[in-house]
């Protein structure tokens, strides 16, 4: 049985403009993708701990994955960094009983958000 964790609540209104109805608001981590951060990302896996609800309930920036169907980079800005959360959403069009779930999530610099802006469509930007 998958073992996964809820994180929180993402608000459909970011998200439904431009993917339509979402099965659910409600966002999950599964015990094999908090691993893949854990040994993957390690550096930012306390950030991750300390920012993943508030990113997903309250983001900062929202971008659209142009390259992953579905998939949106949810983001929080830092002193020294920014998080970024790579998040597949559960579609009305994908299989019913799906969840929102985090794919991964690392660190990214301005200069590397300031290129993801402009090779995919921002969804949302907290002024």
């Amino acid at each position: 049985m998958l073992e996964y964790e809820v994180i929180g609540n993402i608000n459909p209104q970011l998200l439904e403009t431009e993917f339509g109805k979402l099965q659910t608001s409600e966002t999950i981590i599964t015990n094999e993708r908090k691993n893949h951060i854990l040994l993957r990302h390690n550096e930012d896996y306390s950030l991750f701990e300390k920012y993943a609800k508030e990113i997903i309930e309250n983001p900062e920036i929202v971008i659209k994955d142009e390259k992953s169907f579905g998939t949106v980079f949810m983001v929080k800005r830092l002193p020294s960094a920014n998080l970024n959360i790579v998040l597949r959403l559960a579609l009305n069009s994908d299989n019913s009983g799906l969840k929102n779930s985090i794919m991964t999530a690392y660190r990214i610099r301005n200069k590397n958000l300031r290129k993801m802006e402009k090779k995919n469509k921002i969804l949302y930007k907290k002024e």
